[in-house]
């Protein structure tokens, strides 16, 4: 960590080489790279923001720094606050900023929609930590746009050992992959010989934060963004089919964190009921998984959700496998 000084914000932010107590990101709020690529390159996103204060209402699991252009409101992962800061920006018509974990937004809409309360008119959605299966984020823009005129989702990938939302992503190719950009030109992104991606970060002198980190994850690049995955730790292309083959209604009635094993378990969300066998209580899932929205949810590698899924003996097996593509 760098020399602290009077007006530094720390973060929780371990990332995956330093847990210790210097595992904090600091915010000092000298980038405005983020917003200003999405102007630049998706400006249909802000531009309902035009002339008016937003409200950033902040959903993720830890302090995301200071915002001088709008009124911040601080979750800490109560999904009533949400609600509440929702309903506060539909009364003095602020258009809205959310930002967080996809899977907490989910539920945090989710339920804020089954309790029919009012939404503002504008939501630009900003989630990061982990990844957006396309399905998730198909039913979460088909709900909102019932309610509200102008609702758009991006997404942000960093590692805290460099810094939060250098790559911004916000469209899919053709196979329903994120095309990822840099923030803006301190970031620099470099791809191995292995696939293996690095980043490296720039300060305003030019000198490096951080050159070449190795993120972990692969990468290739397309036109001028990059696609990436990671199939052990991240996102196993099963679990992926099983996520992707939800229907919005599905999405309603399950949190997306599953077990992945010598069967599948699925947890719903509060208060639903299960309607086939793999499906398990909110709290039943739990008590047998363990839960909580601060953990990032066990997508990485496991066994093939085919041969689990064929080996299930009941009559929701047959349903499953029609969403899995054959190999």
């Amino acid at each position: 960590m760098s020399s602290l000084r009077p007006g530094d914000v720390l973060s929780f932010s371990s990332g995956f080489q330093q847990r210790g107590p210097h595992g904090f990101r600091v915010l000092r709020n000298e980038k405005g790279g983020l917003l200003n690529l999405l102007k630049t390159r998706w400006p249909q996103l802000l531009e309902p923001f035009e002339g008016r204060t937003p409200m950033v209402i902040n959903a993720y699991p830890a302090c995301i720094g200071r915002f001088e252009f709008a009124v911040v409101v601080d979750s800490y992962l109560s999904g009533s606050i949400v609600s509440r800061a929702l309903m506060l920006a539909e009364l003095e018509k602020l258009p809205v900023m959310l930002v967080g974990q996809p899977l907490f937004v989910a539920d945090a809409i989710f339920r804020h929609l089954d309790r029919g309360l009012v939404l503002p008119d504008t939501i630009l959605i900003g989630v990061g930590g982990y990844a957006l299966p396309r399905s998730l984020e198909a039913a979460m823009l088909g709900a909102l746009r019932e309610k509200c005129r102008n609702v758009h989702v991006f997404q942000g990938y960093g590692v805290a050992e460099v810094d939060a939302g250098v790559l911004v992503g916000v469209d899919r190719n053709d196979k329903g992959e994120v095309i990822w950009h840099r923030r803006d030109d301190a970031v620099e992104v470099s791809i191995d010989a292995q696939n293996k991606l690095f980043l490296s970060l720039r300060a305003a002198d030019g000198s490096y934060v951080m050159e070449r980190f190795p993120t972990g994850d692969n990468a290739r690049w397309e036109g001028q963004g990059i696609v990436m995955w990671n199939e052990e730790a991240r996102l196993n292309p099963a679990v992926l089919r099983l996520l992707d083959g939800w229907s919005a209604d599905d999405w309603r009635r399950r949190t997306g964190y599953v077990n992945v094993g010598a069967a599948t378990r699925i947890q719903l969300r509060r208060r639903v009921e299960k309607k086939v066998p793999q499906e398990l209580e909110h709290w039943d899932y739990a008590k047998q998984y363990g839960f909580s929205w601060l953990w990032k949810p066990n997508w990485g590698k496991g066994p093939d959700l085919r041969a689990t899924v064929s080996a299930l003996d009941n009559p929701v097996a047959a349903d499953l496998l029609k969403n899995l593509p054959k190999k």
